[in-house]
C-alpha cells in the first residue's frame, strides 16, 4: 500500500498557522492568515458536526452553506451561526479582492476579529453534545 500524498490532518491546526502568518508584515501572509482562519473554523465545524450527527458532509462546495445553515439552527448554535457566515464573507473579500480594502467596505473585518471568531466557533462546536 502506498503512502498518502496528503495524509489526514486536524483542520483546527490551520488556526495556529493563521496566527503565525498574521504576525508577519507581508500582506500576502496576512491575507493568507484570513483564509486559514476561515478554513480552520469551517472544516473543524464540518467534521465535528458530522461526527456528532448534525450534518452529512459531501466534502465539496455545498458543505460551506450546509455548515452555516446547521450552525444557525436553534438546537445547534442559534444566531452564532451567523458568525460563520460573516467569517466566510470576510474571507471571500480578503482572498478575492486584491485592491486596497478599508474599514466600512462590505465584508472587511480585521484579522484579529477573524482569528478570535474562528476560535470561538471551534470551541462552541467542540462543546456541542452528540445529536440525540
Amino acid at each position: 500500500m502506498s503512502k498518502p500524498l496528503y495524509p489526514s490532518l486536524n483542520p483546527a491546526t490551520y488556526l495556529d498557522l493563521a496566527k503565525e502568518l498574521s504576525s508577519k508584515s507581508e500582506m500576502a501572509a496576512i491575507r493568507t492568515a484570513a483564509d486559514r482562519a476561515y478554513y480552520a473554523a469551517f472544516l473543524t465545524s464540518r467534521d465535528l458536526l458530522s461526527d456528532k450527527g448534525y450534518l452529512i458532509p459531501e466534502y465539496g462546495l455545498s458543505d460551506h452553506q450546509d455548515v452555516i445553515e446547521t450552525l444557525k439552527k436553534k438546537e445547534v448554535l442559534g444566531s452564532f451561526g451567523n458568525e460563520e457566515f460573516r467569517l466566510r464573507d470576510a474571507r471571500n473579500k480578503i482572498t478575492y479582492d486584491t485592491r486596497d480594502l478599508k474599514w466600512g467596505d462590505k465584508g472587511v473585518c480585521s484579522i484579529d476579529w477573524m482569528l478570535d471568531t474562528a476560535k470561538k466557533i471551534i470551541d462552541r462546536v467542540n462543546a456541542l453534545p452528540p445529536k440525540s
